[in-house]
């Protein structure tokens, strides 16, 4: 506890805060041997706290953990004992240090928390538009009176109304196999489809048991249940029911809820402050302000509180004109005063801080008491006092604090034209340019102190001299009003003038009543649907509401906001539900919920929220009974299925999205030896008639509408073998007859190919010669106008095989029909499906020859090639090819082949003749189920009696081989050689090295000269050149000598080889002819001496 050189004293608090619960914790701190001084409500981060008639109130928020630091004002007079003072909490004593050495006031605020500020509403300060230190400030005189109107002493805080939170009764439900429905329940008089909620028994959780009454609507009496007593003793009392109508399907439903009085309320001292200004005989006004008082007057006065509340008026214009009041006193007393007060017409402007100050006074008093201004005006305050100070808000705006009994008097306008400064607290002038900041500042001070302000704006209009709009100048009036437990503003706005009566009596209920902006939620349930234009609300109490609460429907829920009831007051809800039994989900004899969770609210400012019983409600359904009468003319129930099932429409469907066609079965008995089968009580059908066949589709009585569904077979599934004959709606009958005979032919291949196109098939019996139709699927039938008859004979004979096929050695099958029929072909029985007789009829693929020509192109004309070997390969299941047979070439250049099956082929080349290139080919075709040959190819034989493929072959080119020998046949290094001939000129060795090999390639057909351009060194080379010419047919002739075994097979060039033998030079007469000579004389006696060809040899038996 510290003391200052002002003598002020403070006590510096540190706290750990712990709130772990969902809800807000309240704790309270005292002071003995001292006292805090009261303070207004504070409030923090995660809790507020207010100082009360000496004790500390602290608010913990939900779930908050902190520790705090308070440094709180002490009454300087109870320090005046000699006990030490104490904390006191929770029944414990806390030591309390005193410091007795004063210190400064920069000290003090050095070793204390920052000061706390009074919190208020966003959007009530003056918004800080010129601030300005150079202007001119306006100084009270010595003359004039200065008022601070946050000096006055703050008074306890005090709650008008009492807590209502009442335990919470909560409706019973059973859900079974018969649905959800009220556990304890009633049911109206004569009603079989409904079942409501019971009221509950002395206002406690046990129901009434009461399990039937008429249900009238204008009882009020049954089946509520009550909060808080019972009767005309209950808080509040509500209740919900329905009742079938006179059509089926469609349901009453009531939600009732009743009001009353507060039983305990708090003191209440209220000042109604009404606008007498001379804008209020504008529409009448001050004329319904005059109603509205005498509503509000009356609605206390029928209230039975009216012994806890004192009343004043205040009414205010401008100085000069009609001002008036009537003091704080009594409600009896003053009640008659206040509803004569309201003059039937007005004059002056607003002076509305100066009533608001009016009003204070009168609620100076502390006496503990609620203390309230309802102010109801019109418009912007004309008149008010001139400011001296202001308090500046850290945002910037800013609102007066002190006041000198001088007037701004704008006359018209909220707009000061002589605006003026004022300092905050901060000695920073602010400008001073409208009466909103002396007016706001004077509600602030009120509000400060405790008082509770409530506002109407009557009719606003925007302020175009102050650059206000409407939106502005209501801003600004909520601004001047508090704010509920929620923080929802004490203002409403009236567009309207009779709406200020409405207002006032709502206001009274609000001071009496138990039900205080209630708020009823009802939302409707599958599969119930709001009737339209069925929704009302009505008044049901013996005391009238005069205004009632708007009810709506949003989708699909009820909702009834601002519901204001007192004692004797009851509002009804109305409106009309229809069950929707169309849906395939829909069940009948099963009890739906008519609504979601019902809650009703009775206090915007409470959480607590109650809940009505909810109804449910059911439809009817139908039973069917279903018949199967059986008549076989063979007198053999054998035939019959193990199930029929029979398809049952549904008349009346008001949505055609609904079902209307469903399936019932009916089952083969064990012992099927009468000539009927039925079913009874049928309530379920299935949706579908095949494998998932599941009987879940309920028989409800009625349509939406109310309208009754006819239910009636409409056909019955096909049963083979029997005729159908609707008896009545529920009842078919089968006969079994013998129906004429189709005969269906499937033409097979023997290639393993299905269904052959094609052939021809004729019929011939007892009036019938007919040649089957050929359906160009694979099939034949018998014409439309020809059928086999019972007790008949008939012969099928194949005339034509399809195409690619042979006729078999069986073409002709016997067909014979008897009386029973009862089919069999050539003797053995044969089943018949739906009236056909099937028969399958297989026909020899025929073989499909197929060649293949090999030729090649000499001096223009194709000459053929005997000796090529190809193969005929066919593609299997894994798409290689694999071969079925291998031919070679005849003297024609023909191989055969043949194709025994469709499929995919190809013809391939394997090896070619001697002499000339191998070319695949690869040839692919395709041979079809017809034996049709499909290719894409151009190299096909036109006129050739079989299809036949060419395939063209070259001759391979030549190389050239030339040995260098000497005369003792050893290789000789050293020469080279020049060939010269088509497109050919070479000269070798190129790369300049000896050599005694020279191999000239690639050498096509045509003439060719081999000539020596250089000889070795010591000997002697060719005089004449030598001639190779290699013929188209790749035979070759060197120096006009054939030369055999040239031709080579594979991959490698034909090859020539020649060897070319020099010898060493011998001196000659330097005169003559002889050198030719000379050289075949060596070559002659060479070729006696080695018993060789004289100068061309080629190995392998060359020549």
């Amino acid at each position: 506890m510290i003391t200052d050189e002002n003598d002020k004293t403070n006590i510096n608090i540190e706290l750990n805060l712990l709130n772990q619960t969902e809800q807000p914790l309240q704790r309270e701190i005292q002071l003995k041997n001292a006292q805090f001084m009261d303070t207004a409500v504070i409030e923090k981060d995660g809790y507020s706290y207010q100082v009360t008639n000496g004790t500390l109130y602290l608010t913990l928020d939900a779930q908050v953990k902190k520790p705090v630091q308070l440094s709180l004002a002490v009454e300087q007079s109870s320090l005046q004992t000699a006990q030490p003072p104490k904390l006191l909490y929770e029944n414990n004593e806390y030591d309390v240090s005193v410091t007795s050495e004063k210190i400064t006031v920069e000290d003090s605020a050095k070793e204390s928390t920052e000061p706390e500020k009074i919190t208020v509403p966003e959007n009530t300060k003056e918004t800080n538009k010129n601030d300005s230190a150079p202007e001119k400030t306006e100084q009270p005189t010595a003359t004039e009176e200065v008022t601070n109107p946050f000096a006055e002493a703050r008074m306890a805080p005090a709650t008008l109304r009492a807590n209502l939170a009442l335990p919470l009764i909560a409706p019973q439900y059973t859900t079974d196999n018969s649905g959800t429905y009220p556990t304890a329940n009633w049911q109206p008089t004569g009603n079989q489809n409904v079942l409501n909620h019971q009221g509950n028994k002395d206002g406690s959780a046990q129901w009434d048991g009461q399990t039937s009454w008429n249900g009238d609507p204008t009882n009020r009496t049954n089946s509520y249940i009550e909060y808080g007593g019972t009767g005309d003793q209950a808080d509040y009392a509500i209740r919900k029911y329905a009742r079938e109508t006179t059509t089926p399907g469609l349901f009453d439903v009531y939600l009732n809820v009743r009001g009353n009085v507060q039983k305990e309320i708090t003191p209440l001292d209220l000042v109604l402050v009404v606008d007498w200004s001379g804008s209020m005989n504008e529409n009448n006004r001050i004329g319904e302000v005059q109603k509205g008082v005498n509503r509000f007057v009356d609605t206390l006065a029928d209230s039975g509180i009216t012994n806890n509340i004192n009343m004043g008026y205040v009414g205010y214009s401008s100085d000069g004109y009609n001002n008036n009041a009537i003091q704080m006193g009594p409600f009896d007393t003053v009640k008659n005063p206040i509803k004569n007060i309201t003059p039937s017409s007005t004059r002056g402007g607003t002076f509305t801080q100066k009533a608001l100050r009016d009003a204070g006074d009168m609620l100076a008093t502390p006496n503990g008491h609620k203390k309230v201004i309802v102010l109801l005006t019109d418009g912007v305050p004309t008149f008010s006092y001139k400011v001296s100070r202001v308090q500046t808000e850290a945002d910037g705006r800013f609102y007066g604090t002190q006041f000198t009994n001088r007037q701004d008097q704008p006359g018209s306008t909220s707009y000061i034209s002589g605006s003026y400064n004022a300092p905050d607290q901060n000695n920073i002038n602010k400008r001073i340019n409208s009466t909103f900041i002396a007016t706001i500042g004077e509600a602030m001070a009120l509000k400060q102190r405790g008082i509770e302000i409530h506002g109407l704006g009557i009719q606003l209009q925007s302020d175009p001299r102050a650059n206000l709009s409407k939106q502005q100048v209501e801003d600004k009036m909520r601004e001047m009003v508090s704010a509920d437990e929620n923080g929802d503003l004490y203002y409403e706005s009236a567009d309207y003038a009779p709406d200020i009566s409405d207002y006032l009596a709502k206001k009274a209920v609000q001071i009496s009543g138990t039900v205080v902006n209630g708020k009823v939620v009802d939302p409707i349930a599958e599969p119930f649907k709001y009737e339209p234009n069925t929704l009302s609300m009505k008044s049901v109490g013996p005391v009238q509401v005069q205004t009632l609460p708007e009810v709506s429907l949003t989708g699909a829920t009820i909702n009834s906001n601002e519901i204001y009831l007192g004692k004797g007051q009851e509002i009804q809800i109305h409106y009309q539900v229809r069950i929707q039994t169309e849906s395939e989900n829909f069940k009948p004899d099963f009890w739906y919920q008519m609504n979601g969770r019902t809650t009703f609210q009775p206090l915007a400012t409470a959480p607590e929220k109650v809940d009505f019983g909810v109804p449910s409600g059911k439809a009817p359904g139908v039973k069917l009974n279903v018949k199967k009468i059986w008549e076989e003319y063979d007198q053999d129930p054998t035939s019959r299925p193990d199930n029929v099932i029979y398809e049952i429409s549904r008349k009346q469907v008001t949505d055609t999205a609904n079902w209307q066609t469903g399936y019932i079965k009916l089952s083969k008995p064990e012992n099927d030896t009468s000539n009927s089968w039925e079913r009874k009580n049928v309530t379920q059908l299935s949706k579908t008639a095949d494998e998932s066949y599941q009987e879940v589709l309920g028989l409800p009585q009625y349509n939406n509408q109310g309208q009754a569904f006819n239910y009636q077979t409409t056909r019955e599934l096909a049963v083979p073998g029997y005729s159908q004959e609707k008896i009545d709606d529920t009842t078919w009958k089968n006969t079994k007859q013998f129906k004429p005979l189709d005969l269906k032919v499937i033409k097979n291949s023997s290639s393993g190919e299905k269904n052959l196109v094609g052939a021809v098939f004729e019929l011939s019996g007892k009036n019938v010669q007919t040649t089957l139709v050929d359906n160009k699927d694979g099939s034949y039938s018998l014409p439309k106008d020809v059928r086999l008859q019972k007790g008949e004979r008939y012969t099928l004979t194949e005339v034509k095989a399809p195409a690619g096929h042979e006729l078999g050695k069986k073409t002709t099958w016997q067909i014979e029909v008897s009386e029973q029929g009862k089919v069999s072909i050539d003797g053995q029985e044969v089943t018949t499906t739906n009236q056909v007789i099937p028969l399958e009829i297989e026909n020899k693929f025929s073989s499909l020859p197929i060649r293949i020509r090999k030729y090649t192109m000499q001096n223009g004309k194709q000459v053929n090639l005997a000796e090529a070997t190809f193969a005929l390969q066919r593609k299997n299941a894994q798409g290689s090819y694999q071969t079925v047979a291998t031919q070679k070439t005849d003297t024609t250049g023909l191989s055969y082949f043949k194709i025994s099956e469709p499929g995919e082929y190809r013809m391939v080349e394997q090896s070619g003749p001697l002499g000339y290139d191998t070319l695949a080919g690869n040839y692919e075709f395709t041979v079809d189920k017809y034996g049709k040959i499909h290719y894409a190819g151009k190299n096909i034989e036109e006129n050739a009696p079989e299809w036949t493929l060419t395939h063209q072959n070259n001759l391979k080119p030549f190389d050239l081989t030339v040995h260098k020998k000497a005369d003792n046949q050893t290789p000789l290094k050293g020469a080279k050689f020049r060939l010269t001939g088509p497109d050919t000129d070479i000269e070798l060795p190129k790369d300049g090295k000896e050599t005694d090999t020279f191999v000239f390639e690639n050498l096509k057909p045509g003439k060719y000269v081999l000539t020596e351009t250089f000889t070795p060194e010591g000997y002697q080379g060719l005089k004449e050149p030598i001639e190779l010419i290699i013929r188209e047919d790749g035979s070759v002739t060197i120096d006009g000598e054939k030369v055999a075994d040239v031709l080579i097979s594979g991959e490698k060039n034909n090859q020539i080889t020649l060897d070319v033998t020099n010898q060493a030079k011998v001196p000659l007469p330097e005169t003559g002819g002889i050198g030719r000579l000379w050289f075949y004389l060596i070559a002659i006696s060479t070729f006696v001496i080695a018993g060789v060809y004289l100068f061309i040899r080629r190995p392998e038996g060359s020549v």
